[in-house]
């Protein structure tokens, strides 16, 4: 048995809940959003593909609702906007989360809560002095996304699938993020020694414009 529960039905929330209907990980999922109309058809929409799917109870619910759930994830607050970075954030999303993160807290004692919401590293640290839980049981998504990202570009640069790719950026998920180009690699040649086999540009001006690329992704997505 695994009760999931998602706080926020935006893209992100509900994303994540027709993902952990499809791999099957989950018995039970609680969607649960201040809007509990948008859940609400975020639900009635993942009820009617679930009889393709390893059986799960899939619900509307409130924050009571969420009670003794094995992991609780969040992606609830006030997303990015065109202009702004996600620090920008930080004071308008922690009011939000100091609403409801004791709550949810105090109905999961032994539950691990996974933290999305931007700036998710300051958030993450904030959902921990909030929860009284113990760090190894709240987590940031940190710069797992930022690492696909990477993977991804490099795979069309390189013309290989971005599987292959072996490296990490690291650091903070926004703007001060940065590449771990010394263990980069290609499979397992580092990433130079590769360029060079292929005979592929590869220089300091290619890491700095693919770097800025990764870290620009989500305002191009935004606009």
């Amino acid at each position: 048995m695994s009760k999931i529960s998602i706080i926020g039905a935006g893209s992100i929330g509900a994303t994540t809940a027709f993902a952990l209907l499809q791999k099957g990980v989950a018995t039970e999922i609680i969607l649960n959003d201040i809007n509990q109309e948008k859940a609400l058809g975020e639900v009635l929409d993942l009820i009617h593909g679930s009889s393709l799917c390893k059986p799960c109870k899939i619900s509307l619910g409130t924050l009571e609702d969420t009670a003794n759930s094995d992991i609780i994830i969040i992606t609830a607050g006030l997303a990015q906007k065109p202009g702004e970075t996600r620090l920008d954030l930080v004071d308008k999303n922690y009011n939000i989360f100091k609403n409801f993160i004791p709550t949810l807290a105090n109905l999961s004692p032994n539950s691990i809560l996974l933290v999305v919401s931007n700036p998710v590293d300051i958030l993450a640290y904030m959902t921990y002095k909030l929860s009284g839980f113990p760090k190894n049981r709240v987590i940031g998504s940190g710069t797992v996304l930022d690492t696909a990202r990477l993977r991804s570009l490099l795979g069309k640069y390189f013309e290989i699938d971005g599987r292959n790719v072996e490296g990490y950026v690291l650091g903070e998920h926004g703007d001060s993020e940065f590449v771990a180009w010394s263990e980069l690699s290609i499979g397992n040649i580092p990433v130079k020694s590769f360029s060079e086999q292929f005979n592929i540009e590869w220089d300091k001006e290619t890491e700095n414009v693919i770097a800025t690329d990764v870290k620009n992704a989500a305002y191009e997505v935004i606009n």
